[in-house]
């Protein structure tokens, strides 16, 4: 088996992820304009992916131990590469949107034993450290590539052949898995955990559910609180089967050690409040910024290049410096870039954001593969696919939380700001507040218009000022995860459990 091959297949499998995020956040206004969709319809694009994704990835990395890494990863690879061609063929959102809840089915089946095969075939610091900067180089360039490759077939060609481009990649994978990957399971003995898979799914599945819900129905009423009762339930559910299972899926004395459990948090801070911002920052360059489809990949490279170029910096120093004050320092340059953006956003100002955008991608890059190797190399080799599991879960989870929170918060300040201005102090006009509220959300600001120079200048006003509540939230969050590292590096614990 050549190395190298293999680090190059399992990793450009990993990369489809990144490039489908990206992809969606680009050609998303006009995917909604073409199909005549709402703001609604329009998060579920996005979300609706980052659900079945997120709640399957911890079954498929248990799957891929007991049942072949290779097998599982080419399953999902077939079922990745056929719902991309159906996006491409969608003739209704609600086509769309369920053809993205099966891609997300492809996506949880490939990147848990991609990862799994990665971190069981570099187990030496050395090579680990290659192997992972390599992942992470690898997923920045992805991120460079996406932008540019998307808005051009996208603005020559239609938003369909973009989707095109995966079920393409998807298909020569396909084709490429067998002759680099060798078929491998691990040791374990037993039958599946389907139940705690099962209940696992269906607690996540409540809790994202209620999430994406929330600012559309209401925090406080009773679907979501529902839904929030049987996350919680579900979750106590879960633990007591995991407790009592001889060969659980997830082993929960993992979170014992307090590393492990800084890089787990570690990672869903940054997918939460950088990694996520692939899908947002589009939304903003062409509606607050007002750069157009084709240019929107250039606009787009200070955030990519430098997600591409920081993990060289990261390979240089990693073997110094102690993983955790690695994370730390990553996380506190992305909240430094969100900052930046957030003071951008509120005075328009766009070199000032695209040089944001730049700091922001080189603390994502910074990081990328190091919260990758942190998680996996305190598992041993048996677990990598467990391992796996919860990495790849609490990245995804935390875009999806970061996406569909981000999003509710900027949602409430465009709609808070639009009931000043449009309502006033004695509310007239509030008939107009949902109509101008879903035009400027979704970027067709021509109803809400209509040719009035004044009503031009207010959307554009409120739309940046309700990405600037976005991107401080998202510093927050940065902020309080790199003071977690800090606080938790200190502490010793044994390198494995088991």
């Amino acid at each position: 088996m050549n190395r190298r091959s293999l680090l190059l297949v399992t990793s450009s499998a990993c990369a489809l992820t990144i490039f489908d995020t990206n992809l969606v956040g680009v050609i998303l206004p006009s995917l909604v304009a073409g199909l005549g969709g709402d703001y609604a319809q329009m998060a579920w694009v996005q979300s609706s992916f980052l659900l079945s994704f997120a709640s399957l990835l911890m079954a498929s990395g248990a799957l891929s131990d007991r049942y072949g890494r290779r097998r599982m990863l080419t399953i999902g690879l077939c079922v990745f590469a056929f719902s991309a061609l159906a996006c491409s063929l969608a003739p209704t959102m609600v086509f769309l949107v369920s053809a993205r809840v099966l891609q997300g089915v492809g996506a949880a089946l490939l990147l848990a034993p991609a990862l799994s095969i990665i971190g069981h075939a570099f187990r030496e610091q050395h090579e680990a450290v290659q192997a992972w900067t390599t992942w992470g180089r690898l997923m920045g360039l992805t991120m460079v590539i996406a932008p540019l490759l998307s808005s051009s077939v996208g603005y020559l060609l239609g938003w369909r052949w973009a989707f095109g481009i995966l079920a393409f990649a998807g298909a020569i994978l396909v084709l490429a898995v067998p002759r680099v990957v060798h078929a491998n399971r691990s040791d374990r003995v037993g039958a599946f955990d389907w139940c705690g898979a099962l209940v696992f799914s269906l607690t996540l599945l409540a809790w994202t559910w209620g999430l994406i819900n929330g600012p559309d129905v209401g925090w406080m009423s009773q679907w979501v609180v529902l839904a929030v009762l049987i996350g919680l339930a579900g979750l106590c559910v879960f633990i007591t089967i995991e407790l009592y299972q001889r060969k659980p899926m997830l082993e929960l004395r993992l979170f014992r050690l307090p590393r492990f459990l800084a890089a787990v948090f570690a990672m869903f801070a940054y997918a939460a409040s950088a990694q996520v911002m692939a899908a947002l920052l589009p939304l903003y360059l062409q509606r607050g910024l007002d750069i157009s489809f084709l240019w929107l990949g250039c606009a787009l490279l200070p955030f990519s290049l430098g997600m591409f170029f920081a993990p060289s910096l990261t390979r240089r120093i990693a073997g110094r410096w102690d993983s955790l004050h690695l994370l730390a320092v990553g996380l506190a340059v992305i909240a430094l870039g969100n900052t930046g953006l957030f003071m951008a956003a509120r005075s328009g100002g766009v070199p000032e954001f695209l040089f944001s955008m730049a700091v922001l991608g080189a603390g994502g890059g910074f990081i990328n593969g190091e919260t990758q190797k942190a998680i996996l190399g305190a598992l041993p080799p048996e677990q990598t696919g467990m391992g796996a599991g919860i990495s790849t879960t609490a990245r995804f989870f935390g875009m999806l939380v970061g996406y569909a929170g981000l999003s509710a918060i900027m949602a409430q300040g465009v709609m808070t700001r639009l009931q000043m201005q449009v309502c006033g102090a004695e509310g007239a006009n509030c008939q107009r507040l949902r109509q101008s509220f879903e035009s400027i959300l979704t970027g067709q600001y021509s109803d809400f218009l209509s040719g009035d120079q004044a009503s031009a200048r207010l959307a554009d006003a409120v739309y940046r000022a309700g990405f600037s509540d976005l991107f401080a939230w998202a510093a927050l969050i940065a902020v309080l995860a790199a003071g977690m590292c800090v606080m938790l590096c200190g502490r010793k614990g044994r390198k494995h459990v088991l």
